[in-house]
């Protein structure tokens, strides 16, 4: 606005001024803060109104003293009509209280609680154990130590009214009468699915369910405190006596968690039955005819906390039983067909669907005759079955064939002609199933301790015990004609009749060919077991059941681990022990073997001990002569199925060699077993002369020696000679002996097998490791090597003897060569390399000068059979007197 605009004159209209308003900071403070207030006074009671009256209105025993006399309700199921329709104390009414049982007893408690808001909560509800019947005051009724305490009053104030000397006494009373409680429980964890969703939105209906589980357990509920959740859903915890009881409900997807935990000793495991009773309500179909699936149930068991080494060790669920069963969660089904304790031991049987091998929904097919392959075929769906003594898996129904084959069929065709056949333990049955699908038995004797075992295994594992399908066999093999069973204890049965003072030897039992031992684990930390594998007169007892071509056969446990210590420092020390009294008590072979298939968690082990050494070629029988064995001895079946459903040759060659876990563990012995230092295949860190080394042409050990080997270089002491030609070498086996032998000495074999007779005699080194006399012939120029008359040997093996022809006697083998290698009933080191041991291999035993022959010291190839006639043989030649075998035949060729 100009200035002449402003100063007009007096008929211009003069201009408003502003309107200005004054305010303090006093008055800006106290409108902020009087609107805070009301906003703050507005929500407060809007969260009384809609929120807390309804959690507060379940804390006062009389509505009266609440502002809420009606509280929402979710569900309807329990109260018989619409939540309206009731007043809010006969409502909570509908609430199951918890009952002390009869003939219990509870200690003085005191309860303390703390609820929190949350607008996800519908209900609210805690019940406290109720007063017992019979009138009186509450504190009368519920006896001495308790307290009837109102909500909010002070519970520990209550229980402090009492005099200090009342106090002091109950405290004294209670310590005496208190057993021992130590820091661990057991934990019960259940999942259950396919449920009613009604029932899993019932709080009433579900703390019902809690209550009725904690009564039938023999539990005491002292209270518990239920939530109804928005917009579904249950949660529920229960206050045990011995700790508590808790679960969570998801109405919409049928779902349930429950966990029961405890401090007592009772077991929790026979409560599953009753949770899937009351838990495990079906769906109802929405439609008629609608196909609703039943209640699936996963569920685990625990021990928890800590308890004595003892204790812990003697518990069957601290064992396999829980390790392997109860502690696993994700099994489609778990279920016990039977649990029973015996006079001697707890028995269990568990049914169970593994989803790593099967499944639930294809088990339920097999079941439903629909054409498929699984209603087809339902044998390969069924549920396995496990069977647990004290805890300790024993079988299991898809492992029970190749275990008990694995146990009986190796050490019987080990046999030549098995009539009688002992079996110490074996309760299920499967022992003696397998014996008497052998032709030849006449008697098979099953020792088991246990009747109520063998009436188990009878009722609850039927397959064990079937023989059904032999033919001339009985629907139950203990009905076998051939079969005995006797319930007494093993140990004492044979001790009675065989030992050497045995009371009961008069009764004249006649020997057997087969002991089968399907006791114990030698591995189980029991005193039995220590009785059964580490007595020296029980194992003199068995051999002295056995007839003279007699075998034995054991079951060893879990097979070695690769990191285990050396059997006599681990686990496995009894079963050190027992081989050790095995080779003691004069069995002559011994061999351990395993199986991978039998249904556990690790490969079995087992032993074979053989009372003639001859054995040991029906041990090593080819695979063709096995298959004839089978055929000939095995009974044949009804339904022209195989009887040996895993057993077979190819089977039994695996077992001829011992697993590479066993050659570790034995060569970890102190001292170093020296076939460990030698004999476990050609060592890389020896050095080795090759054939080209060596040069062939007439022998300097004397007139009628023959050929010869000379080396053409300088060879150090230790290296090995022509190793890369003696793996070459060629074997006469003992059935290839014996034809050769046979066929040569008729008059149409003589002239074609004679040559082959002298070459084989002449050239080859005897040897009966297997059990009957082979050979085996070098294939190089190796095989002209003579012997070192006078002790002029310079080759050999590391257990070169130190005798000459001249020096030992020939009348006898020296004690000192009784300890070798060869002469030894257990080596597993020479088992699994036996081609590489009976291919020769020499060393030097000193140094060898370039020029020199090459000799050996046939003394080391000399049989105990022959022992007198083949020294005198070599004395002769060294003497002049004779010519070599070798050079006798290839003179009369000439000639």
């Amino acid at each position: 606005m100009s200035s002449s605009e402003t100063a007009g004159g007096g008929g211009g209209r003069a201009m408003a001024k502003p309107y200005l308003v004054m305010v303090s900071l006093r008055f800006i403070f106290l409108s902020l803060l009087s609107t805070i207030l009301l906003a703050f006074t507005i929500g407060r009671a809007a969260r009384i109104i809609l929120l807390e009256g309804p959690s507060r209105a379940l804390l006062f025993e009389d509505p009266s003293d609440s502002s809420m006399y009606d509280r929402p309700d979710y569900h309807e199921a329990g109260y018989g009509g619409p939540a309206g329709d009731q007043s809010q104390h006969e409502r909570r009414g509908a609430m199951p209280e918890p009952v002390l049982l009869d003939g219990k007893e509870v200690p003085r408690t005191v309860y303390s609680s703390k609820n929190f808001d949350t607008p996800l909560v519908s209900t609210s509800s805690s019940m406290h154990i109720a007063k017992p019947k019979g009138g009186g005051s509450p504190e009368k009724s519920l006896g001495e130590g308790w307290q009837v305490c109102r909500n909010g009053e002070d519970c520990s104030a209550a229980a402090a009214k009492k005099e200090p000397e009342e106090r002091d006494e109950e405290d004294d009373d209670e310590e005496e009468e208190e057993e021992e409680h130590l820091p661990a429980g057991q934990h019960l964890l259940v999942d259950i699915k396919n449920i009613d969703g009604t029932f899993l939105n019932s709080e009433e209906r579900l703390a019902r369910a809690m209550i009725d589980v904690v009564n039938q357990s023999r539990l005491t509920l002292l209270s518990y405190h239920c939530h109804s959740l928005i917009p579904m859903g249950v949660s529920c915890v229960g206050v045990l006596l011995e700790s508590h009881i808790s679960f969570h409900t998801w109405p919409d997807e049928g779902v349930i968690t429950l966990d029961l935990f405890t401090c007592g000793s009772n077991p929790l495991v026979p409560v599953m039955p009753i949770i899937e009773r009351l838990f495990a309500v079906p769906r109802k179909p929405l439609v008629s005819g609608e196909d609703v699936e039943p209640p699936g149930i996963v569920w685990s068991h625990k021990l928890r906390g800590f308890r004595g080494e003892d204790a812990h060790s003697r518990n069957p669920l601290a064992r396999d039983l829980g390790h392997y069963m109860l502690e696993i969660m994700d099994f489609d089904m778990k279920k016990v067909v039977v649990s029973t304790q015996s006079e001697y031991q707890r028995i269990d049987v568990y049914e169970v669907i593994r989803p790593r091998f099967r499944d639930l929904l294809s088990y339920q097919r097999s079941l439903s005759g629909d054409g498929s392959y699984e209603a087809l075929h339902p044998e390969l769906y069924r549920p396995d079955r496990v069977l647990f003594l004290d805890g300790v898996m024993q079988s299991t129904l898809y492992g029970d064939e190749s275990y008990h084959e694995a146990l009986v069929h190796p050490g019987m065709f080990a046999h030549p002609n098995p009539k009688r056949v002992a079996i110490i333990g074996g309760g299920e049955g499967a022992t003696l199933r397998e014996v008497l699908k052998h032709g030849t038995v006449e008697k098979a004797v099953m020792i088991e301790i246990d009747e109520v075992m063998v009436n188990v295994a009878r009722e609850h594992l039927p397959s064990w015990s079937d023989c059904s399908d032999v033919v001339g066999s009985a629907d139950w093999c203990g009905d076998d004609e051939r079969a005995e069973i006797i319930c007494e204890d093993a140990l004492a049965w044979f001790l009675d009749r065989f030992s050497d003072s045995g009371t009961k030897r008069a009764e004249g039992v006649e020997p057997f060919d087969i002991i089968i031992m399907d006791a114990l684990d030698p591995q189980d930390d029991v005193p039995f077991a220590e009785a059964l594998y580490n007595n020296d007169a029980f194992m003199r007892t068995l051999k002295n059941a056995l007839s003279e071509e007699g075998v034995i056969i054991m079951q060893l446990g879990e097979s070695s681990n690769s990191m285990d210590v050396e059997e006599d420092a681990g686990r496995d020390k009894n079963r050190a022990r027992m081989i050790e009294l095995l080779e003691k008590v004069g069995f002559e072979s011994i061999h351990a073997y395993e199986e991978g298939h039998s249904g556990f968690l690790w490969p079995w082990s087992y032993l074979v001990a053989m009372k003639d050494h001859g054995s040991r070629a029906l041990w090593y029988a080819n695979a063709a002569q096995i298959e004839m064995e089978i055929h000939r001895r095995i009974r044949r079946s009804k339904s022209g199925a195989p009887l040996l459903r895993y057993f077979d040759s190819a089977t039994m060659l695996s077992y001829q060699v011992p697993h590479k876990v066993v050659e570790t563990v034995f060569c970890r012995k102190e001292p170093i077993p020296n076939e460990c230092m030698y004999y476990r295949g050609h060592y890389v860190n020896l050095e080795n002369a090759p054939v080209s080394s060596f040069d062939v042409k007439k022998s300097e050990a004397g007139e009628s020696a023959g050929r010869g080997v000379f080396a053409k270089i300088d060879i150090k002491k230790d290296t090995m000679m022509a190793a890369e030609q003696s793996v070459k070498s060629i074997y006469f086996s003992p059935p290839a002996v014996e034809n050769i032998v046979g066929y040569s000495e008729l008059s149409p074999g003589k002239k074609l097998l004679r040559p082959l007779h002298a070459y084989m005699y002449g050239y080859g080194f005897p040897s009966n490791l297997v059990g009957e006399l082979a050979y085996s012939v070098d294939s190089s120029i190796m095989t002209f090597v003579n012997h070192g008359c006078n002790g002029t040997y310079n080759v050999g093996d590391y257990e070169n003897i130190e005798y000459t022809e001249f020096t030992v006697d020939a009348k006898s083998v020296p004690s000192d060569m009784s300890d070798r290698v060869l002469l030894r009933t257990y080596h597993p080191i020479i088992d699994r390399h036996m081609g590489s041991y009976l291919s020769g291999g020499d060393f030097a035993l000193n140094d060898i000068k370039a020029g020199e022959e090459i000799l050996n010291n046939y003394l080391n190839f000399v049989e105990n059979e022959e022992w007198t006639s083949d020294v005198n043989h070599l004395r002769a030649q060294c003497s002049g007197e004779a010519v070599g075998s070798v050079k006798k035949y290839e003179d009369e060729a000439v000639g």
